[in-house]
């Protein structure tokens, strides 16, 4: 009786094969009828997205471009007239400066260490009002013609249009080494 029993069961599996590729046959004819074209399914949503940009984003990203003019074409009135009368700047290891003629001043004892400047922009991230650009420059201190290679991100938190509040970050020992070699 054990023989019979198996003998059956194999006889069920051969037959649950045999139906299989009948019914692989008409899926695809199905599958076709039923689902649209990608593309048609994917114009709207693109659509809706375009139009649902924000305009405040636009204006920061066109600051940002702005700032890149400026410091690329060494534009230090241009620069001036992007922040905000009541602007913050940190450098790493100083106090934060405050006001637009902080901002000179820090711009006239930049030129008075360097000599020459070429920055490179790397990246440049807009998120909300918050502008980062990754910098990459080659400098020559003005004391001593040492070439100094100044690798700085900057943080531009933008307010009503303008910088209201900025951060840089770069390592300073980056000059104090180009100042020592040179001696």
């Amino acid at each position: 009786m054990a023989n019979r029993t198996r003998t059956k069961t194999k006889t069920r599996r051969v037959k649950a094969r045999a139906v299989k590729p009948a019914k692989s046959k008409a899926r695809p004819a199905r599958a076709a009828r039923t689902r649209p074209a990608r593309s048609a399914r994917t114009q709207p949503a693109t659509r809706a997205r375009t139009q649902s940009k924000p305009p405040a984003a636009d204006g920061v990203r066109a600051l940002a471009r702005r700032i890149v003019e400026t410091t690329l074409s060494n534009d230090d009135e241009g620069a001036f007239a992007l922040y905000a009368g009541n602007v913050e700047s940190i450098e790493p290891g100083q106090p934060p400066m405050r006001g637009i003629d902080a901002i000179r001043q820090k711009f006239a004892g930049w030129r008075t260490m360097v000599s020459s400047a070429q920055f490179e922009t790397r990246r440049v991230c807009v998120d909300g009002n918050t502008i980062v650009i990754e910098w990459v420059g080659d400098c020559t201190l003005a004391a001593t013609g040492k070439p100094v290679r100044l690798h700085e991100v900057a943080i531009h938190e933008v307010r009503d249009g303008k910088i209201s509040r900025e951060l840089f970050f770069y390592d300073p020992a980056t000059f104090a080494q180009a100042a020592e070699s040179a001696s």
